[in-house]
């Protein structure tokens, strides 16, 4: 590590976390009021088949960062082109939906995690295409949990299919031309077809994880046994190609901050005060925003950040964190999973970076 990365407190600690075997590597970017506060990549992008050295420009499988960065960023700027109302009803369209009780849920509800669905289901032991997915989804639609706040990759899987079919193009095809393009994000997109990612960090040896969670479906499936690197860790947006509204992109440090800076905005994408407003702030106490988390609700950032912040995790080790007040971006990029999911509890090292990053970016 240079002299430099050393006089860092929050280079120090992640370095010291990747000796302890927390992680294998990490990447990270605090800014704070316009100027970059700490930044840096350390460790390793790959331990197995081969050792790889990770750098700043090493893209991460952000996970469910996709929920916030991709999918309700996309709601709100296909809103404001007048593609979409977030108020619509799901079944005006995902037609898979209609006549069941997630068919009368809002967009808005969808991206709020109001939809009464559950968490996860390995759905694609069980349909192999967007439509049987749906399908898949609306047999698990509760009507009486419909309002409350009940985090859910499925409700994210039905908002992508429903952006996907307003607009008649792909969730990686959208992101690529309202987002990235714009923005100038080089680093930025969804494995699919034709756009695998060889130099992004390594996660999982195969799919144990999920295979244990699945249980023992007598329905044989093809899992993955190889080290998972390049191409999507989650295995439902994995049975639908690479992209999906609740994982899939793959970013890097600074690139996420970019996209984060966007929503604090106003910036290059031109997002208005009423869909950045709807990303910041809980429609209530208790619920989440339109993409976010408050910090408040968040064992990573509870206490250190004001209650309403709003931010995000990732399964594979990811998070970012935004402060509006002090115009503060806190991401922190990590491979976690690689070569195995570990048993340690990953948000005491989220909390403990975040509580450096918030020092870091006070001092600066």
């Amino acid at each position: 590590m240079t002299a430099l990365l050393r006089r860092d407190p929050v280079a120090r600690f992640l370095e010291a976390r990747i000796a302890d075997g927390w992680m294998p590597g990490a990447t990270w970017w605090v800014e704070a009021r316009g100027r970059v506060v700490s930044r840096g990549a350390l460790g390793w992008a790959a331990c197995e088949p081969v050792r790889a050295v990770v750098s700043e420009t090493t893209p991460y499988d952000v996970a469910s960062l996709t929920k916030p960065l991709v999918t309700a960023l996309l709601l709100a700027k296909l809103e404001e082109e007048g593609i979409v109302d977030s108020a619509t009803e799901v079944e005006c369209w995902v037609e898979e939906t209609r006549g069941s009780p997630l068919g009368s849920v809002s967009l808005l509800s969808l991206a709020r995690h109001e939809a009464g669905l559950p968490a996860w289901r390995p759905i694609y032991l069980f349909a192999s295409d967007l439509p049987g997915y749906l399908h898949c989804i609306v047999r698990e639609a509760r009507a009486e949990l419909r309002g409350e706040s009940l985090y859910s990759d499925l409700g994210y899987i039905v908002l992508g299919a429903a952006l996907e079919r307003a607009a008649g193009a792909s969730l990686d095809r959208l992101f690529e031309r309202i987002v990235a393009r714009p923005l100038g994000l080089t680093r930025s997109g969804f494995s699919v077809a034709g756009g695998h990612v060889p130099d992004a960090a390594a996660t999982e040896r195969g799919n144990a994880y999920e295979r244990e969670l699945a249980g023992s479906p007598r329905i044989p499936y093809a899992w993955r046994e190889r080290i998972v690197q390049g191409e999507v860790h989650d295995g439902n947006a994995w049975g639908l190609g690479g992209a999906a509204g609740h994982a899939g992109l793959f970013a890097t440090a600074q690139e996420v901050a970019a996209l984060g800076r966007e929503i604090l905005g106003p910036g290059v994408l031109g997002l208005g005060t009423r869909a950045r407003e709807r990303m910041l702030v809980a429609s209530r106490s208790g619920a989440r925003t339109a993409g976010f988390v408050p910090a408040a609700l968040s064992q990573a950032v509870r206490g250190l950040l004001p209650a309403g912040s709003p931010g995000h995790t990732g399964f594979t080790g990811t998070s970012i964190w935004l402060d509006p007040p002090n115009q503060a971006i806190h991401v922190l990029l990590t491979n976690r999973v690689h070569p195995v999911v570990p048993v340690r509890n990953f948000q005491l090292l989220r909390r403990a970076f975040h509580r450096l990053a918030t020092g870091v970016a006070g001092a600066g």
